[in-house]
């Protein structure tokens, strides 16, 4: 390698030192906590591995990864795949603004606001949803509880984030040549056709992409969680960062709150390669637009 090359070397050191600062560097000290005894949040001993050995014995953690997949997937439906057909259908419209700005204004709204809201919506006395129902005779729902709990949650999820992701997905299909769009009409395909056999195939990079946030932000789901499920003695709706938080700051378990930190890391790192190793099977080397 020459000089010159060695030169342009140079220029991603910062960028490496500020990545390994902000990540490398947390989770190595991390995983340094979860080696050590606590009496709160004083460090007693160093060099044990019953943290970990700990996971495999936990019954709330074995819920709150089955919550934290279910929860995953229903908002890739509620989510990505609602976000998906939005654009499409503002794809069909000659003035979308309005429509658009409608689905993503939720995004906007701070958490604390949407839970609230939703709580309201949910409430088992006086809630807009049991009020609906009791019209036709119905008898209340309790929404926030078990069995309908990770599905509530999901929906206001999906609520908030749809339109976030129909934004993403119709500025992708805006790329696409007019020119495939009408050649699709001149060859008599409907627009359900249309869309499902031409947009979507060429917005597959996009897709992938979308599952990476939403399976992600599955893993980082705290605040819709906490300010709905304030109350919620079953754990029906407990998630890893959920579990984590309270392990952390309410038991003060610091060793052990590592541990499940360094857990969810490992479990989010593996998940990031199989969708990226999947995805790039599925789309191939297909165009851009």
């Amino acid at each position: 390698m020459t000089r010159r090359n060695n030169r342009h070397i140079l220029y991603v050191v910062p960028a490496l030192l500020i990545y390994g600062l902000v990540m490398i560097f947390p989770i190595g000290f991390t995983f340094f906590f979860s080696l050590w005894e606590w009496e709160r949040f004083t460090p007693l001993a160093f060099g044990t591995l019953e943290h970990f050995t700990r996971l495999g014995t936990d019954p709330v953690l074995g819920r709150s990864f089955l919550n934290n997949f279910l929860y995953i997937a229903y908002t890739i439906v509620l989510e990505g795949f609602a976000g998906l057909v939005l654009a499409g259908m503002a794809r069909r419209m000659q003035r979308s603004l309005g429509f658009r700005a409608v689905f993503f204004a939720p995004i906007i709204l701070p958490s604390i606001v949407i839970g609230t809201l939703w709580r309201q919506i949910y409430a088992t006395t006086g809630g807009l949803l049991n009020a609906v129902i009791g019209i036709v005779g119905a008898e209340p729902v309790v929404w926030l509880g078990p069995p309908l709990t990770m599905l509530s949650v999901s929906v206001v999820s999906g609520w908030t984030f749809a339109g976030y992701f129909m934004t993403i997905f119709y500025a992708s299909m805006a790329r696409i040549p007019q020119s495939i769009m009408d050649s699709s009409v001149i060859d008599g395909a409907g627009p359900w056709r249309t869309f499902f056999q031409i947009e979507v195939p060429l917005v597959k990079n996009i897709v992938v992409i979308v599952l990476v946030i939403i399976t992600t932000g599955g893993f980082k789901a705290f605040d819709l969680f906490q300010i709905l499920l304030r109350r919620d003695p079953l754990n029906s709706g407990i998630v890893l960062p959920t579990h984590l938080i309270r392990t952390f700051f309410e038991n003060q378990d610091i060793g052990y709150g590592s541990a499940l930190s360094v857990l969810l890391t490992m479990v989010v790192v593996a998940i990031l390669l199989v969708i990226n190793t999947v995805g790039k099977r599925v789309t191939g080397e297909i165009d851009e637009y």
